[in-house]
């Protein structure tokens, strides 16, 4: 029998040498959705409770009040599950998503711009699906286009910022990482970006823009994996979504 080889020195060796694998999967993600989503309805139900609504019959700034209310707890749902399982099945969301990896100011501002601009010729690409849909826009859209005061503050702050920032843990962090381990990189970024556009048909009116979701999804896995890192992503993410906050809110 060969000898066992000694271990290595943990004061000259890699550090990689001595961290257990990465044990979180495709599963996890699901996880994290759904209670993500589970938080989002709890929270709404008792928004609605303490405020003492009628939920049968809520003005148009109670509903924007309570989306927005429910957007950050569904947000903080997602942050708080993903960043436990990471934790214990992994190394924690800095190092298992290189959240951080990439520190090109320059490039992380540029991909900002291209969201912006993405916005533009994502929305020209599903102007003749919008049409046969009757011009039908997402509810979020419609809530912010008429939308005033703090719910409109909340709703700003959550499609704005929360939403690039969570989706991209969860979508191109947790999901395509995940992805990535089982299938080649165009097959992962694929799937990826169909499940990215398919859940947000959780709202119904989001059908003409799942073309424009998913080639959202398509951009951010792309620059994910070129990267390393989300922090493109998330940039390249909250361009997109504050270029159509923004023009809700002028319109």
């Amino acid at each position: 029998m060969p000898p066992v080889p000694p271990l290595p020195d943990q004061r000259t060796a890699p550090a990689a040498w001595f961290r257990p694998p990465i044990r979180w999967g495709i599963g996890d993600f699901f996880v994290v959705f759904f209670v993500g989503i589970v938080v989002a309805t709890f929270v709404g139900a008792a928004t609605i409770s303490i405020a003492g609504w009628d939920a049968g019959d809520l003005t148009d700034p109670e509903k924007l009040l309570l989306n927005g209310v429910s957007g950050i707890g569904q947000f903080a749902g997602f942050a708080a599950i993903a960043a436990l399982v990471l934790r214990l099945k992994g190394h924690g969301v800095v190092r298992d998503l290189g959240l951080f990896a990439d520190r090109n100011l320059g490039m992380i501002a540029l991909s900002l711009v291209a969201g912006f601009a993405s916005s533009i010729g994502f929305g020209i690409l599903v102007l003749p699906i919008s049409h046969l849909a009757d011009g039908e826009r997402q509810e979020l859209v419609d809530q912010i286009d008429n939308g005033s005061g703090v719910g409109l503050l909340l709703l700003v702050l959550t499609a704005g910022v929360l939403a690039p920032l969570l989706e991209e843990i969860l979508f191109r962090g947790l999901l395509l990482r995940s992805l990535l381990r089982r299938m080649p990189a165009g097959a992962a970024l694929l799937v990826s970006a169909a499940v990215f556009g398919v859940v947000h048909l959780i709202d119904p009116k989001s059908f003409p823009a799942l073309p424009a979701l998913i080639g959202v999804g398509l951009v951010c896995g792309w620059l994910a994996i070129r990267t390393g890192g989300l922090a493109r992503p998330i940039a390249f993410h909250m361009g997109f979504n504050l270029f159509t906050v923004i023009v809700s809110i002028a319109s």
